[in-house]
């Protein structure tokens, strides 16, 4: 069932960091309880299996059911700007008066306070904010978005999982909640702390920043960057230590053997590395490869990567589902995706409707209050 059996979250849902954290730790093992505000955006998370309600969240009867549900929860994630809580008359005040074990998430792009508390933000903005963006693209070309996967994923869900972790280890010692005050932006910085870390051996790691796409790990290195192959596919090398180097030149055995520590010699090297790598498909240099060990791997598309032979061994991915599966795996504890399939997720969606009914019911909710609550539209 999981390491985080038993443990009960009621997410208010969001969009992208929020309800990712929820899948976190459902795939872990808690129960999630989704609270959905009327005409929500779209969730890109399969949470059939999650009870949910809809509701509106403006009327006083939806707060009563949200302090019912906070009341007998572990984990309350809030996705929301700071002081929507409040103004529903949910805030964390309040709801540690009822619940005093609760431990409240606020995952929030800038934190609860500061000049940029209040403005909107996404994935990119908390790159940038943090410095980290000026690192990744181009030579003489703006910054590149990285896809949203740092600071929504990275910097936001996944420090939020373990902040959320660490504070109800720390509830087990104290006996009481907390707040988490989790700035997307300054996730996003700490994630980065080897970015800064090596500024400090700027000759090795840096040596000719501030440019970008010139540097040692963001692609200005001719044994740290991808190579596209005669079938328009690519590699990526990735051959830093003198072994693994050794074993890159066994195998392209290039003409010239330029002293690849004097950064002026790696235009060169990569020239004649990608003439090489343009003599053979991508496929055919693996087999190569795959026969020794000098990090070069193979730049798969999404539909590649689960059948690949390493990920075919290892059970990486659900098939079906075409879905990664949850990570890391633990020795005793068998993690279940909780991803239905198609037909099941269809026939979980069209039973939302039940399902906030049972949720109501638990709550201790009387048939006549449900029915009244229905009529008025309070909940889907």
């Amino acid at each position: 069932m999981g390491p985080l059996k038993g443990i009960k979250v009621l997410e208010f849902v969001g969009i992208g960091p929020g309800p990712f954290l929820g899948k976190i730790l459902n795939d872990f093992g808690a129960e999630i309880v989704r609270v959905k505000k009327m005409y929500s955006f779209t969730n890109f998370f399969d949470t059939s299996n999650n009870p949910e309600i809809t509701i509106d969240l403006k009327h006083p009867q939806s707060v009563e059911i949200c302090r019912r549900l906070a009341s007998r929860s572990d984990v309350l994630i809030d996705p929301y700007r700071p002081g929507v809580l409040e103004r529903l008359n949910l805030g964390p005040e309040t709801l540690l008066k009822l619940n005093d074990r609760l431990v409240i998430a606020r995952l929030t792009g800038y934190g609860q306070t500061g000049p940029f508390s209040q403005k909107g933000s996404h994935d990119l903005n908390f790159l940038a904010l943090s410095g980290v963006l000026s690192l990744i693209g181009y030579e003489d070309k703006p910054p590149i978005a990285p896809l949203n996967l740092v600071g929504d994923f990275g910097g936001g869900s996944m420090l939020g999982a373990f902040a959320i972790v660490a504070a109800l280890y720390e509830r087990s010692l104290s006996g009481r909640g907390q707040i988490i005050d989790h700035s997307l932006t300054e996730g996003t910085g700490y994630i980065s702390t080897f970015v800064w870390q090596t500024m400090k051996f700027k000759p090795i790691f840096w040596p000719n920043f501030p440019r970008r796409n010139a540097n040692l790990l963001d692609n200005g290195c001719p044994f740290y960057r991808c190579y596209e192959c005669a079938d328009k596919k690519f590699i990526a090398v990735a051959s830093g230590e003198e072994k693994f180097y050794e074993n890159l030149l066994a195998v392209l055995k290039p003409k010239s053997s330029l002293n690849r520590f004097d950064i002026k010699n790696w235009p060169s090297i990569s020239e004649e590395f990608a003439r090489i790598i343009r003599t053979k498909t991508r496929d055919e240099w693996c087999e190569l490869f795959d026969k020794t060990d000098a990090c070069v791997t193979p730049v798969l598309e999404l539909d590649e990567a689960s059948l690949h032979h390493h990920n075919l061994y290892r059970k990486s991915f659900d098939r079906e589902k075409d879905l990664p599966l949850p990570a890391p795996r633990f020795s005793r504890t068998i993690l279940d995706s909780h991803n239905d399939s198609g037909d099941e997720a269809k026939e979980n969606e069209s039973n939302r409707s039940n399902e906030s009914t049972e949720i109501l019911k638990q709550l201790n909710f009387s048939d006549s209050e449900i029915d009244k609550m229905s009529s008025m539209g309070i909940f889907e």
